[in-house]
């Protein structure tokens, strides 16, 4: 193979590398904003329907949080205490159905919302 026909291969195979670099840090940044997107909404979602009682940060110290007793999402006893209540499927069945103070909220949200709010519950499990 000639000399030539050597660096058109090897300035080929640069560009290449280049654009596979480009493309992987593209797919890479939307990934991190979606998943920043989907945080949001799961932040906006909680903060609408949840934190006036339970508060933003999960301790459930507002004035609704107190007026209901509501717990302490952030506190590990109150999870051990509960565990009855804490499973997926329990915490689901809450905020679909409420229970005492608490609001059924499946007629307001759809099961993917409802979804992401246990899921959004549940990381403040420490």
């Amino acid at each position: 193979m000639n000399r030539f026909l050597k660096g058109v291969i090897a300035s080929c195979a640069g560009v290449l590398l280049l654009v596979a670099l480009f493309i992987a840090n593209g797919i890479a940044s939307g990934f991190a904003q979606h998943k920043t997107s989907r945080q949001s909404k799961v932040d906006e979602l909680f903060n609408r329907n949840c934190a006036r009682c339970h508060g933003a940060d999960g301790r459930g110290d507002t004035p609704s949080g107190h007026l209901f007793k509501s717990p302490d999402f952030t506190d590990a006893e109150w999870w051990d205490k509960n565990a009855t209540l804490t499973g997926t499927r329990s915490l689901r069945s809450l905020v679909t159905h409420g229970k005492g103070a608490m609001p059924a909220f499946g007629k307001k949200l759809t099961k993917s919302e409802i979804n992401l709010l246990v899921d959004r519950v549940r990381r403040f499990k420490k």
